[in-house]
């Protein structure tokens, strides 16, 4: 347990090697868009899950935002660089955050990741199996858009939610990301989250509109997980870096939380025929030569 100092600033820990546990369930939380509040519902959302006593690792993959350690009030002293630079364990960059959930703190080197050659790639993958049966959920905070790195994180994930606003270009970049993933795999499960909204009504009104438009034109479907409200609790969490479902346990922000986590949990993943861990999907993805058409 994580107490005092430690519990803000985030420490090093050693993994609690677990044998025969099956793997980890990934879960991609993306946008059309940056500013929708995708990496807010992240953090509170994997919060959640571990205050749901499951253990839980958090990936930042956003390339150029990054900002979990932030959200969380952590410092990191390691990224993935120093794995691959200077031999440091992977088990060794995973800091210890609120609630006693593991971060993984790939923003500042991610750039540099993912643009090497896959025997780099290969070399995290391997380490990352000796770390990944600990967790029974892992949370992919990814960048926002169309990105290749980014989508080959998705196309990797048992399920992906995204986060959208009523923001016509975040609308508009939401189904753009939604087109591309259903051309590849029209069967992975989506779920949409309205973020920022002034009412329930409005939330649900939006995930309408845009379900109509899978249907319509990519003969699909995507379910709903909830409405999120603009809320003062939220965006003054993010600015103070304590995130609201540990602090305000209470808040209306926190229970809606709570219910968009059970129904994300509800939802059926994608089937993988494969025993990969998140970064062996990663690499296998980037070959994938993407139409954005």
């Amino acid at each position: 347990m994580v107490t005092g100092l430690g519990k803000e600033i985030g420490i090093r820990r050693e993994p609690d090697l677990k044998q025969g546990r099956k793997k980890p369930e990934i879960i991609a939380i993306t946008s059309g868009k940056g500013g929708v509040g995708k990496s807010s519902i992240s953090v509170n959302m994997s919060l959640m899950l571990q205050n749901m006593r499951k253990k839980v690792l958090i990936i930042d993959a956003d390339i150029h935002l990054g900002n979990i350690d932030l959200i969380m009030g952590v410092r990191t002293e390691y990224t993935l660089a120093d794995v691959l630079n200077d031999g440091i364990d992977l088990s060794d960059i995973i800091v210890t955050g609120p609630s006693n959930i593991d971060i993984l703190p790939a923003a500042s080197a991610s750039g540099k990741m993912l643009e090497m050659e896959d025997v780099f790639l290969k070399r995290l993958a391997t380490s990352f199996k000796s770390i990944e049966n600990n967790y029974d959920y892992i949370i992919v905070d990814t960048g926002a858009g169309v990105a290749q790195s980014v989508l080959s994180f998705l196309l990797g994930a048992d399920k992906i939610v995204l986060v959208i606003t009523s923001d016509p270009a975040s609308i508009t970049d939401a189904y753009a990301v939604i087109k591309i993933i259903k051309r590849n795999d029209l069967d992975i499960p989506i779920m949409l989250i309205s973020n920022m909204m002034p009412s329930l009504e409005a939330g649900e009104s939006l995930y309408k509109r845009m379900s109509l438009m899978i249907r319509r034109f990519l003969k699909s479907d995507i379910e709903f997980a909830g409405t999120v409200l603009k809320d003062e609790i939220i965006s003054h969490s993010i600015k103070v870096q304590k995130p609201f479902v540990i602090h305000s346990p209470n808040a209306t922000a926190t229970n809606t939380i709570r219910i968009l986590t059970k129904r994300i949990l509800q939802m059926d993943k994608k089937k993988q025929g494969d025993k990969k861990n998140v970064l062996d999907r990663f690499i296998s993805n980037k070959k994938i030569k993407f139409e954005w058409d």
